[in-house]
């Protein structure tokens, strides 16, 4: 029978795996007919043989039943005294251990969406005989949940035997563990990578929202002889640039990213999002690029976010909608990618309690990114259930430190009340341009369109040329200058602002329309109707309306 074992063993390793199940089930039929026909051991190890085929044939199900009927022989086979030859069978590698069928018993469980059952089995381990493999499976789980003191204690156990398992080092981190405490668990190989120290150290900062000094920290390792241009530092640096509000320059390192690994999966899907609400039309080259050509049902759920996006930017929220429900199934509504394209697509289709609730969703992923919270107060204003949105804008000033962001949605807000306080609004709106030196939010524009309302224009122009001294001068803020002076009566200086805006952003159609309008009646324009920055944000008239079919995307 060794030499039975040693040809299953073979068609196991070559990954025949349909025909080592075909196999097994025929000797376990031959079996059951003869019980005497294999000894105890041999069948045992039949049944794994049979469970792993079912198992990478993906019947997970039958895969389940049969690892779990190994476990009921090998309790079987410990309760007997073993002879001689037994003794020798059972010291072979050929052998299945009882933890590695556990094991494989939680990963059907995983497969079949059972992580109570995968918990359950992964725990009737021994602590004395957990290995890291089944220690790193049950920390995850234990992350999952909810019970991170747990979770915390398995990823320690694993580092401790394996101290280069940087994803147990990201996840102790990501959970709150200390920089310093996880440097100590991997003191044995510190001194052969001397990268090693930086890079926790960055990852550590990164999860304490450290952004700016993470930045520095990535960059003092992008360097020659340590991880200059490593793609996985990079991405890194891109969410670490978005945190910060600056999604210029996130977009830019992540086209960077995947331009030194154009195979790269990891923040695929986080460039996408990123150029499809920035609303540049020159975005549109490179978000076809990123989309899938292979067939459908191979695309990966960063796939199906990438190709929605683009949907998004074309302004075909249907078929957004569509894919990211797709992506949002295979990941069982953990993306936050997905939960945020889903979210944005039913704002521009209208469905605002709808996407209330996916908006919602993207907060509970990740607490710390600011469009969830955006979406959010923007579903809440359109549904008139303003002291909710209040509720949410305050919930982000204090989630994110009274950052620009935050005060001008808190701004955006209190412009809705029945009867806005506009001194308290403009306090706002002044303290965030204040404190926003990069010009990396709404802010001035905002306080801009606010004095308009006000019929300050001076004051408005003031603060305009101001703003543009120190920070990158954008299309808006120029053509918002042009509005300024049409209603000053400056129509040199309006000229001049709305050819800039233009160059700027060939696009702007404001700026074109005011270039056109000059020489016009410019003397009384009615800016008291104009609508604040957030009012873009509303459903466009191009947005497609056909249900989007099953077939194949065609786009």
């Amino acid at each position: 029978m060794a030499n039975l074992l040693k040809h299953l063993k073979t068609l196991y390793e070559q990954e025949l795996y349909s025909n080592l199940s075909r196999t097994c089930n025929l000797l376990l039929t031959v079996a059951e007919q003869k019980p005497d026909y294999l000894p105890i051991l041999v069948k045992f190890q039949i049944v794994v043989y049979y469970a792993d085929s079912l198992y990478n044939t993906q019947f997970y199900s039958q895969a389940d039943n049969n690892y779990r009927q190994a476990l009921q022989i090998k309790k079987i086979i410990n309760n007997k005294s073993r002879n001689s030859n037994n003794k020798i069978i059972e010291n072979q590698k050929d052998i299945s251990s009882e933890v590695d069928i556990k094991y494989k018993i939680h990963l059907c469980c995983l497969a079949l969406k059972q992580r109570k059952a995968a918990a359950d089995i992964l725990q009737s381990i021994p602590a004395r005989q957990r290995t890291p493999k089944i220690n790193m499976a049950l920390g995850n789980i234990y992350k999952e949940v909810g019970m991170e003191r747990s979770a915390i204690t398995c990823f320690k156990d694993v580092i401790r035997e394996c101290p280069l398992a940087l994803d147990a080092i990201e996840t102790l981190l990501k959970l709150g563990t200390s920089g310093v405490e996880v440097n100590s668990l991997i003191m044995v190989v510190s001194s052969d990578l001397p990268w090693l120290s930086s890079w926790i150290k960055a990852q550590a900062q990164f999860h304490a929202r450290e952004y700016t000094t993470a930045i520095q920290t990535y960059k003092s390792m992008d360097v020659h002889g340590l991880l200059k241009d490593n793609s996985s530092l990079l991405v890194n640096m891109g969410y670490c640039y978005h945190y910060m509000h600056d999604d210029s320059k996130a977009i830019a390192i992540l086209q960077k990213a995947i331009r030194l690994d154009p195979n790269l999966t990891f923040g695929r899907a986080f460039l996408s999002t990123l150029l499809a609400v920035s609303g540049n039309k020159e975005h549109q080259y490179t978000l076809e690029n990123l989309a899938p050509s292979s067939d459908a049902h191979l695309w990966s759920v960063e796939q199906w976010i990438i190709l929605g996006n683009l949907m998004y930017f074309l302004k075909k929220y249907e078929k957004a909608v569509y894919f990211a429900q797709q992506a949002w199934l295979m990941e069982n509504s953990k993306n936050i990618e997905a939960s945020l394209l889903k979210a944005n697509s039913l704002v521009q289709l209208k469905k605002y309690s709808d996407a209330a609730i996916h908006a919602s969703e993207a907060m509970q992923i990740c607490p710390y990114r600011f469009d969830s919270y955006k979406c959010l107060v923007e579903c809440y204003i359109n549904m008139n259930r303003l002291k909710e949105a209040e509720t949410v804008a305050m919930t982000a000033c204090k989630e994110f430190n009274y950052t620009p962001q935050a005060y001008c949605l808190q701004a955006q807000c209190l412009l809705k009340e029945s009867m806005p306080n506009g001194k308290n609004i403009r306090r706002i709106l002044e303290k965030a341009v204040t404190q926003d030196k990069e010009g990396t939010s709404e802010a001035l524009s905002m306080l801009v369109e606010f004095l308009e309302m006000e019929l300050q224009h001076e004051h408005a122009v003031k603060i305009l040329l101001k703003a543009l001294e120190t920070q990158k001068p954008t299309s808006k803020h120029y053509q918002l200058l042009g509005d300024c002076y049409v209603y000053l009566q400056n129509t040199d200086e309006a000229f001049k602002a709305y050819t800039t805006a233009l160059k700027l952003d060939p696009y702007n159609q404001k700026a074109s329309d005011g270039l056109g309008n000059i020489g016009g009646n410019t003397s009384n324009p009615s800016y008291s109707s104009r609508k604040m920055a957030n009012s873009d944000n509303e459903g466009d008239a191009e947005s497609d309306t056909d249900v989007w079919p099953g077939s194949s995307p065609n786009y």
